[in-house]
């Protein structure tokens, strides 16, 4: 009997036919095991074939097969594409804690770095960010402004624990009201290593890079589209039909608004391509392509590892030097440097921004 059919009828109690004999067996005996054995055989089969039915009949969720047409904005923009000056496009990120207001720097100080001709704008917690970060990401030309928690779903019903704040990314669909016509959204944990101008004008209302899974998901590539890197036409109506979509929207609720905006703009998004959010579990799964995209890459996301984040447990304070320094030098090591290259260029950033504007965030801290 094969070992995969020995596994299966072990789980059902069933035990194995005895091959090891002291007494000769008769050919009665034979015939009989032989039997057995057949039977043991188109059982096996039979279990394995509906096993493997039954796993193609449970298809994993996906907003596209589960599609329930949210809203009716359009995949183009009305009229011809016009030109936006600098002082109504917007690259926007967000600050939930004091712990991120490092990151946010280097993200915001690599975007200027990259001449990317955009304001900077932040909107934050107010009861959860302290003036000291506010100090610190304003140093390097981060504007913030106080945006209002949202809260998740359903009571926050089968969240995971670290998005519970991530429903407030939904603001910045009012940066409409901020003056903006075109935005970009960048997470925390990003470095712009190339200018992206390009996606300022696009003819499209909203665009996102597909998502990857890391190396050990067999997800893998997928078409669903990773919320790190957002290119969007900011729009207060389109916030106030996301806010009242959140509740009667029926998706899985552990990946927060990742999973939201999938299913809100999942038949209207246009999936551009990996430069403009390369995801660190891109490297995990094809180091070739990772390889291929390097030169080309407009924005890098610290997904699997963050270069901040020492031991891998983020905090709610603002990082010391000593901090993220201890923390660079483990992310360089973790796995035996597979990611040493990429932790050197938020390095690389982080050093210059300190260079240029140490100084100013030194006396944030005092």
């Amino acid at each position: 009997m094969s070992s995969l059919s020995t596994r299966f009828w072990g789980r059902w109690g069933y035990e194995r036919i005895p091959i090891h004999s002291d007494r000769q067996p008769t050919r009665a005996k034979c015939s009989q095991s032989r039997q057995w054995g057949v039977v043991a055989v188109v059982f096996s089969v039979a279990a394995l074939l509906w096993l493997t039915t039954a796993n193609l009949r449970r298809r994993p969720y996906s907003p596209l097969d589960n599609y329930q047409n949210l809203n009716s904005l359009s995949v183009t923009i009305d009229g011809p594409v016009e030109h936006s000056p600098a002082s109504r496009r917007a690259i926007v990120s967000s600050l939930y804690s004091d712990g991120f207001a490092i990151a946010v720097a280097v993200a915001g100080y690599s975007a200027r770095s990259a001449n990317v001709s955009a304001r900077l704008l932040l909107p934050y917690l107010e009861d959860r960010v302290s003036e000291k970060a506010l100090c610190i990401v304003r140093a390097v030309g981060w504007k913030p402004y106080p945006v209002p928690l949202i809260l998740p779903p359903h009571g926050g019903e089968g969240i995971h624990p670290r998005f519970r704040e991530q429903y407030t990314k939904l603001n910045i669909w009012n940066l409409d009201q901020h003056d903006v016509d075109s935005a970009v959204y960048i997470d925390a944990d990003t470095l712009v290593r190339r200018n992206f101008d390009e996606l300022f004008d696009s003819p499209f209302n909203f665009a996102a890079v597909p998502d990857v899974y890391d190396a050990g998901d067999p997800r893998g590539f997928s078409l669903t589209f990773n919320a790190g890197v957002l290119a969007f036409r900011p729009s207060s109506k389109v916030y106030e039909d996301m806010r009242r979509k959140i509740e009667i929207a029926e998706y899985p609720l552990k990946q927060a608004e990742q999973a939201f905006l999938n299913l809100y703009f999942g038949g209207t998004c246009v999936r551009l391509p990996y430069i403009y959010n390369a995801n660190l579990a891109i490297k995990s799964r094809s180091p070739i392509l990772w390889q291929r995209l390097t030169d080309e890459m407009r924005v890098v996301h610290y997904t699997t590892l963050k270069p901040f984040i020492h031991d891998g447990r983020a905090s709610d304070a603002i990082l010391t030097s000593t901090d993220i320094e201890e923390a660079m030098e483990q992310g360089a090591r973790r796995q035996g440097g597979f990611f040493e290259e990429e932790v050197v260029w938020w390095k690389t950033a982080y050093r210059r921004m300190m260079s240029e504007y140490g100084d100013a965030i030194r006396e944030c801290r005092v």
